[in-house]
């Protein structure tokens, strides 16, 4: 018996230990997609240089809206439910900008500042359900030809 103890001592030593626990998984939400866009306003001609933007339904998107510098003018973007773009232009300042309690601010989905010749600003928002959006800037007398359209489409 006494002989054993010595086996059994060595036979415990070369025992490879237990493998150690695995890392911990580190679980983490993806960021929302983020959809890049530009648009710019054309100088002094009152129009963006693009009628039509297009994204796709979900994720963000970040607009970059640039005024150029040899433009006078400032000018601004509204993104707003479509058939809205002309009562939220009503309900701003002759800067552009809403005024405060405006009836019209539940149809803005988001809006840029108010920039000057050789700025850009750029907003970031939830992209909205698929359907037909209008943009529009709403420094006083440039609504009227400076509009377009956002199309959100489906997610593939």
């Amino acid at each position: 018996m006494y002989r054993l103890i010595p086996l059994l001592c060595c036979l415990s030593c070369s025992v490879p230990p237990a493998d150690p626990a695995p890392p911990a998984v580190s679980v983490t939400q993806a960021e929302p997609k983020i959809q890049e866009l530009t648009i710019a306003a054309r100088g002094n001609l009152m129009a963006f240089d693009q009628g039509e933007l297009r994204a796709r339904a979900g994720g963000k998107i970040r607009l970059t809206f640039s005024n150029p510098k040899n433009a006078s003018m400032n000018h601004n973007i509204f993104i707003v439910q479509a058939g809205n773009s002309q009562a939220v232009a009503e309900q701003c300042s002759a800067e552009g900008l809403v005024e405060p309690n405006a009836d019209a601010m539940k149809s803005i989905i988001a809006h840029s500042e108010t920039i000057g010749p050789g700025q850009k600003t750029t907003i970031e928002f939830e992209t909205p359900p698929p359907g037909r959006y209008e943009y529009v800037c709403t420094v006083r007398g440039h609504s009227q030809t400076m509009r377009g359209w956002l199309i959100v489409e489906p997610s593939p």
